[in-house]
């Protein structure tokens, strides 16, 4: 009995632990997909299916612990190498004495200084926390939310094709501009290796806050009063949650393709269209006719033959449409 009780229990968690992954990768893929066709201008036309979201949430959570996992992997490897690199130092006489005077020098000072000022140090945290926070949001956080200006690239003109990405990037500044990130992104899968190099720039910020939020939560009893380490570690828990709700966009903008399949269709009356079809109902389908630079809803009722021919890039030219 008491088995079937925990097997019960269990169950029950599992279905929790399930119905709540699903909501997360739903609320994720939303996000995504939504940034992606407001990137493309077509966020307000588009309606996209249920599992769809689901899948690009997958996607999202994929890509993101992939990379967090291959960065914690590589610092752990440079942590072992260093570690073996001090374990052979520390094999040398000379070296390890002097290691160890310059340690018990610190410390002697450290502890001086904690008697004479005993709040000081505490301080000196407290305001690396608040220097590592700014500059976290000036190289990091500004470049994520600026994204979410992109917008409309579809039907923007002027864009010319480059054999060169590299000369779009400006030489100074932290991250992508919007207007350099659309630049990039319009020129379809030859500059796709700098996006994604940004939004792999971006989660090792993420990396990076997470990081320090743990470190503030561990370093709490040395903030004082107890109400501003409250303080100090609710303003990072804020931060951390709004850059989280900020990385499916920059998934949808930077890392999901604009790779969509080319139909052909004969309509029952009018002429012959084909382009990259973009949604599709039980109504009637969205199509983006590359030529006209327009995107055309085509009632199914109308529509007297539909054949795939295959798929393209939106950006395949740069001003939106296949080759």
């Amino acid at each position: 009995m008491e088995l079937l009780d925990r097997l019960k229990a269990s169950i029950a968690w599992l279905g929790g632990a399930l119905a709540a992954l699903t909501a997360i990768c739903y609320a994720t893929g939303y996000y995504a997909f939504h940034a992606h066709l407001t990137m493309l201008g077509l966020g307000q036309v588009v309606d996209f299916k249920h599992e769809d979201m689901l899948l690009e949430g997958a996607r999202f959570f994929f890509a993101v612990t992939a990379h967090l996992l291959q960065m914690v992997l590589a610092l752990g490897a440079g942590g072992a190498g260093l570690l073996a690199l001090l374990a052979f130092l520390g094999e040398i006489g000379p070296l390890a004495r002097r290691a160890r005077l310059g340690r018990a020098w610190l410390g002697a000072r450290c502890a001086a200084l904690d008697t004479a000022r005993p709040a000081l140090k505490g301080t000196l945290l407290l305001a690396a926390l608040v220097a590592l926070l700014m500059a976290h949001t000036d190289r990091f956080f500004y470049p994520l939310l600026a994204l979410g200006r992109i917008d409309s690239l579809l039907f923007r003109a002027g864009a010319q094709a480059t054999a060169d990405c590299r000369a779009l990037i400006p030489a100074t500044g932290s991250g992508l501009p919007p207007a350099v990130a659309s630049a990039l992104l319009m020129q379809g899968e030859r500059c796709g290796v700098f996006v994604l190099a940004e939004f792999r720039r971006l989660l090792d910020g993420y990396l990076v806050l997470l990081a320090a939020i743990g470190l503030s939560f561990s370093l709490q009893a040395l903030i004082r009063p107890p109400l501003l380490a409250r303080a100090c570690r609710l303003v990072l828990a804020v931060y951390g949650m709004v850059y989280t709700l900020l990385l499916p966009i920059g998934f949808g903008i930077l890392v999901r393709t604009a790779v969509y399949p080319l139909a052909s269709l004969e309509l029952k009356a009018g002429a012959p269209a084909s382009g990259n079809l973009m949604a599709r109902n039980d109504k009637s389908l969205l199509l983006w006719l590359p030529a006209e630079r327009r995107a055309v809803w085509y009632p199914s009722e109308n529509i007297a033959r539909l054949q795939m021919t295959g798929q393209s890039n939106l950006f395949s030219r740069p001003e939106g449409g296949a080759r």
